[in-house]
């Protein structure tokens, strides 16, 4: 005969799940996701004015300005003396300003107030608490003009040369303001202020890997589909009667960098002997009449060779313009220049004004051959090519990339100059538009809290 099953008694519901950590829970071991950012809310930043203390949660040990990304949320509270408080309220602020030295516009891109504590007839005379929780998030977009804008990240540029000015900001602030009620009928309600400024730095990710790549040529021949290649002819300036070069600048097929990482490249520059000196070395000297003492001495050896017994001549001193340098200067030149240039471009009003920023250099290292004084007169008709390899580091105070919205655009190059001007870009040969994000296409590593 057949048993009957015991009666089935369901299980507890599980616990809620949250990343936040409840009393007496600690946490060992945190691995971060694709483009997220830990934040521990036990770091805290406070910024006090008066009676009236701000404090946001989650902000590094040591930070001189608190940021935040995109769709974070931010959160924190507002310290008061409690005396007398009927209102407390929070505003945030966000500001595009553009000014060039004729025009200037402001566009208000956040525009959010929310009221944290209010004293009415409901509260049955209850006082306000001396700390004032808020939480609230940017939004993603503003609009302008009758057109939808990204918001855009936090960025100041600055430029007051004669002539062109140019003055661009993107800002945010906290507003707190504390209402007090009179303290007598002969009083006056009072109302204490508070402001925080914060950085609004919103993620982007790299779609590729750059890291490993070597700028070598030998990688560019083995793995084209790596690189992106940037060609140009160039003239030689003021030298009419020589041939121009072709250049190449090879970067990272990708062309979207993390600010955090460096950006290998590889150029190469062909052309005659007699147009690389001029245009690459900028050698004042006139070439010599008479061969160089290198060549001068192979061939007086090859002529001899059949007679031993006739000492070889010594190299003797000429004047190439290159055997009086060591290697060292021709590997190094100083008319070719790698960079990072960074364009600003305002329209106001009709009224258009550019400014360029170098944010990152590179330093060039020779790949051979190397141009020495084998290549002089009666060389110069030969057809040559040198190359360099190196890495651009973007400068430390660059935080975020390029953006655009309304009257303003930023833009990001890779780019190749020859030449000596103060300013590289007056000399750009080849250009690579790119795009510089805030986080590596790798994922973060563990953090052990």
């Amino acid at each position: 005969m057949a048993q009957c099953l015991p009666a089935y008694s369901p299980s507890p519901p599980a616990p809620d799940y949250s990343h936040a950590l409840a009393r007496g829970e600690r946490s060992l071991q945190h691995s971060l996701g694709p483009g997220f950012r830990h934040r521990n809310p036990d770091h805290t930043f406070t910024q006090k004015s008066g009676k009236v203390s701000l404090t946001l949660r989650g902000q590094e040990p040591g930070v001189k300005v608190p940021w935040y990304g995109r769709d974070e949320v931010i959160t924190g509270f507002v310290s008061v003396d409690p005396e007398r408080v009927t209102d407390v309220s929070l505003q945030v602020e966000g500001r595009l300003s553009i000014s060039l030295l004729e025009h200037s516009k402001v566009v208000t891109v956040v525009n959010s107030e929310t009221n944290l504590w209010k004293k009415d007839s409901a509260s049955n005379g209850s006082s306000c608490p001396s700390q004032v929780e808020f939480a609230f998030s940017l939004p993603e977009t503003y609009e302008s003009g009758g057109k939808e804008y990204p918001l855009p990240p936090s960025f100041h540029e600055h430029s007051g040369t004669t002539g062109s000015y140019i003055n661009v900001r993107s800002s945010y602030r906290i507003h707190i303001s504390v209402t007090k009620a009179p303290k007598s009928v002969f009083n006056w309600e009072k109302t204490e202020h508070a402001f925080l400024t914060f950085d609004y730095l919103p993620q982007s990710r790299s779609r590729d890997p750059t890291s490993g790549i070597p700028g070598s040529l030998a990688s560019i021949k083995a793995l084209p589909n790596e690189w992106y290649q940037c060609t140009g002819t160039v003239a030689v300036e003021n030298q009419p009667h020589l041939e121009p070069l072709t250049t190449n600048l090879f970067v990272p097929n990708a062309r979207v960098y993390p600010i955090t990482e460096t950006i290998p490249f590889h150029i190469q520059v062909s052309g005659r002997v007699d147009s690389l000196r001029a245009s690459i070395f900028e050698t004042d000297k006139a070439p010599s009449q008479t061969p160089s003492p290198t060549l001068s001495f192979a061939i007086e050896s090859k002529r001899r060779s059949d007679s031993p017994w006739h000492p070889l001549p010594k190299p003797h001193q000429s004047d190439c313009p290159f055997s009086s340098l060591p290697p060292t200067s021709c590997s190094k030149p100083r008319a070719l220049r790698v960079s990072v240039l960074r364009q600003i471009c305002v329209d106001l009003k009709g009224k258009k004004q550019v400014k360029n920023v170098v944010i990152a250099e590179g330093d060039l290292e020779p790949v051979p051959p190397m141009m020495t004084d084998c290549y002089c007169y009666p060389v110069d008709h030969n057809l040559e090519y040198l190359s360099w390899e190196g890495n651009l580091k973007i400068n430390p105070d660059v935080r975020t990339g390029g953006f655009e919205g309304e009257n303003i655009k930023v833009c990001d190059y890779v780019t190749l100059a020859i030449g000596t001007s103060e300013v590289p870009w007056k000399d750009v040969k080849c250009s690579i538009g790119i795009k510089l994000v805030t986080d590596s296409w790798e994922d973060p590593p563990e953090v052990q809290l």
